[in-house]
């Protein structure tokens, strides 16, 4: 029997999750998606499927810094972790790809990851696999394979990978159902019932002093889904082209160096860190923020210590040209967080309820190709 794949939930704190799908072919055609995401046969030569390197006891992502692809040859990056992607804007590290229904196809077409320089190819290799032929009727009326019905299928099936489920979600809906406001409980105006003492800590330093919701703000803890920023880690010089960026930008640069803010829903689950990997544990990456940032021309502003900056001991010029602020940021330093042992724990014991354990035990999203 065809699993419901509708999800219970149809809001998250006015975020309107695809709940209500009038489609009578929905959960077929998630079904399908969900054999074909496990399905290694997508990859040229039967190595490697999505899910082996977005493996849902991870949180959808892999224990690895970078991954292997179909000939064990590396990936140039960390495999990103799948958290409402349906809820996202713009897909991989470097935000090349802002549909869903295409970004789906884009590994499979990677000559380092699965191999299919042409999907029309891997549309006549699932004509020739027995066990489609339904699975594709059933979603579509008739059994054939397309590219089009492929990254359908892919796309609603990842549409469902909703992830709503964890002890902050069960603590921040009670207390805010309808609107995202974290402000109310920092100014003391709204009570958190739930969390414990050091949980409501690291909440309150997540969302205030540590300035973790400059980036990771909104209810999916990703600056929206739309977020880009260099946050000083230090990069291969053959990657960074500072001429690519907008060094004067005041929220930062957009090239090479800026990569997308990703959700920290399931960020317990997910290490090692980083577009690189290039942190294993959660202590490693508060490392980073509490004394590691490094000065570079293209860290986002976000990341810099104005209160420290030398720029206010003067009149700044905010002139805009066009919508930057032309400041000299090599005067602004950047942001030392020291955290102290107790405000890490704090942080840590936080992050720990952004961990949806029914979503990674969830057998609609599991391998059907458990016996291979």
């Amino acid at each position: 029997m065809t699993p419901d794949y509708r999800t219970e939930v149809g809001q998250l704190f006015g975020v309107q999750f695809p709940s209500a799908f009038d489609d009578p072919q929905f959960d077929a055609r998630a079904e399908l998606g969900r054999v074909l995401f496990h399905d290694r046969m997508l990859s040229q030569n039967g190595a490697v499927s999505c899910g082996s390197c977005h493996l849902q006891s991870h949180g959808f992502a892999e224990p690895k810094a970078l991954s292997q692809g179909l000939r064990r040859e590396l990936t140039e990056r960390n495999a990103s972790h799948l958290a409402n992607p349906a809820q996202q804007f713009s897909y991989f590290w470097d935000g090349r790809a802002n549909d869903l229904t295409t970004q789906v196809t884009m590994p499979i077409e990677n000559h380092v990851e699965m191999g299919f320089r042409n999907l029309e190819t891997l549309v006549l290799r699932l004509d020739q696999l027995d066990y489609y032929a339904p699975l594709f009727e059933s979603a579509f009326g008739t059994e054939e394979a397309s590219v089009d019905r492929i990254q359908q299928a892919l796309s609603t099936f990842l549409s469902c990978l909703v992830t709503c489920r964890s002890e902050a979600d069960a603590v921040l809906e009670q207390a805010m159902p309808e609107f995202w406001n974290p402000w109310s409980v920092l100014d003391g105006s709204m009570a958190l019932e739930g969390f414990d003492a050091l949980e409501k800590r690291g909440f309150e330093l997540f969302h205030g002093s540590a300035q973790c919701a400059n980036c990771h703000g909104g209810p999916h803890f990703n600056g929206w889904g739309m977020d880009f920023a260099d946050i000083g880690l230090d990069h291969d010089p053959e990657e960074s082209d500072v001429n690519a960026v907008n060094v004067g930008g005041f929220f930062g640069g957009w090239g090479p160096t800026a990569m997308k803010v990703p959700s920290l829903r399931n960020v317990a689950l997910t290490a090692p860190y980083m577009h690189d990997g290039r942190f294993a544990t959660l202590d490693a990456v508060l490392d980073h923020y509490s004394h590691g940032i490094l000065d570079v021309p293209t860290l986002d502003a976000r990341l810099r210590d104005w209160g420290n900056s030398t720029l206010l001991g003067g009149p700044v010029d905010i002139t805009i040209e066009p919508i930057f602020f032309p400041v000299d940021i090599e005067n602004v330093p950047p942001v030392r967080m020291d955290f102290t042992s107790e405000e890490r724990a704090a942080l840590k014991a936080f992050l720990h309820t952004l961990t949806d354990h029914a979503f990674v035990q969830d057998t609609r999203f599991s391998d059907p190709f458990v016996q291979r």
